[in-house]
């Protein structure tokens, strides 16, 4: 292990919490950039801390899990909490001996940005710090299905897991098969939106007024100049409005199940009438940016913004990604709507419809659409994806009056479930 750089100063952390970078060798030099506490404590022994992993979405980074590092770390006899900017985020780079490296950009080859190589990404970190197990890997947003896969792929290093806002649908085959949109297909509503491919687009798309997903605009050639803007306020304003909106602040955030989530075989029409009725940073206007739809709620709503509270956030989310643009997490998005590598393709026809075998939990907030934007998607996740262990009811936790970005906006909250899981888990 490697550890090179000099530390990142970032606002409002804790003194415990601190910063450093690791290169991995073994994945072409990169170099992570971590987040990471210890116990309060100046009795070390001998005896090394259990590892926590804590995996961010987007568009987050290792700063988002700021609140909740330092009381994990000391929780029980004490933890090594570890919250990494993945790669394409942050200050992640794959150039050793660099901390800035160029933009990623929309050309750049797809495959790095595959979550099985993210997911080996993932397994090199945990060697490098010099574990051989964790144990407990959180992933919250896009980091919740890069959890699933860690743990789906790799059981014996993962002891637990804790999805956060996503459900977890399991490991898809490598076909990009799509469903027919003449019949009904009992397993659609169930699947990743990216998976339904072209027909989904249609569908949407000839609904009046027309519509399309977020995951696809993420995937076009467009969206990361879209959101980058003009950048400095501009780019503030706009992530402002976006963390706002599926925040449990925001007043659409009036969540339930989708009624397809109950139906036996909802057709793709069905299937796009339903997703329709979700807010529009899920389901856009079809002739929309997003911060056109954020500007346009601005517009309406001048709450729509940072509130006072997350104002520094707002500040280091505006020059991080200011900084490296959003092309990086953007491509995690567009490579579950593309082919997989070559090379992926046996892997994912071994971990395709494998459950996990490790305890597992879900906390969200319940004012998080993200819970079901995908209809059916916490029913197969408990029931079937999570059914070798079991998800108990009391490890599906939806936290009141949170949105999408839990672990920001209820932390003690969510430490407190996170504690008394490991707690759960230790016994076991």
């Amino acid at each position: 292990m490697n550890t090179i750089l000099a530390p990142v100063e970032l606002p409002d952390l804790p003194p415990q919490i601190t910063s450093r970078y690791i290169t991995l060798s073994d994945r072409d030099g990169l170099n992570v950039h971590i987040l990471e506490a210890f116990p309060d404590t100046s009795d070390r022994s001998s005896t090394p801390y259990h590892l926590i992993l804590l995996l961010h979405g987007f568009p987050e980074l290792a700063y988002s899990w700021r609140k909740v590092l330092v009381p994990i770390a000391n929780a029980h006899q004490g933890y090594h909490v570890v919250a990494p900017d993945l790669r394409g985020f942050g200050r992640t780079t794959p150039l050793a001996g660099s901390g800035s490296a160029s933009q990623v950009q929309y050309g750049d080859a797809l495959s790095p940005y595959h979550i099985l190589n993210i997911v080996d990404d993932i397994c090199s970190l945990v060697r490098a710090l010099g574990y051989s197990s964790v144990a407990m890997l959180v992933g919250h947003d896009f980091g919740s299905p890069l959890a699933g896969h860690c743990v789906v792929a790799y059981p014996e290093l993962f002891a637990s897991v804790v999805f956060m806002s996503a459900p977890f649908g399991g490991v898809g085959g490598p076909s990009l098969s799509q469903a027919s949109s003449e019949g009904g297909d009992d397993k659609a509503k169930e699947r990743p939106i990216a998976s339904l491919g072209s027909d989904i687009a249609t569908a949407l798309a000839a609904l009046q007024p027309p519509r399309k997903h977020y995951m696809a605009y993420f995937s076009t050639l467009s969206a990361n100049a879209d959101m980058l803007g003009q950048g400095g306020k501009a780019l503030y304003d706009f992530l402002g409005g976006y963390f706002y909106m599926k925040s449990g602040h925001w007043d659409g955030n009036d969540t339930h199940p989708l009624p397809s989530a109950f139906s036996l075989s909802p057709n793709i029409s069905e299937l796009a009438i339903d997703l329709a009725t979700l807010p529009e940073y899920y389901v856009m206007p079809l002739h929309e940016s997003m911060p056109d739809i954020i500007a346009r709620h601005v517009r309406m709503d001048a709450r729509v913004t940072w509130p006072r509270a997350d104002e520094v956030a707002g500040g280091v989310y505006a020059a991080e990604f200011g900084r490296t643009g959003f092309q990086g997490g953007l491509n995690y998005y567009r490579s579950t709507f593309s082919p997989p590598p070559p090379e992926r393709v046996a892997q994912l026809r071994a971990l395709a419809g494998r459950r996990v075998e490790v305890p597992a939990a879900f906390i969200s907030g319940t004012r998080d659409w993200g819970v079901y934007q995908t209809p059916g998607a916490v029913r197969k996740m408990r029931e079937v994806v999570c059914s070798a262990g079991g998800m108990q009811d009391e490890d599906f936790v939806l936290i009141e009056g949170a949105g999408h970005w839990v672990q920001q906006e209820a932390p003690e909250m969510v430490v407190r479930e996170l504690v008394r899981f490991l707690g759960k888990v230790k016994a076991l």
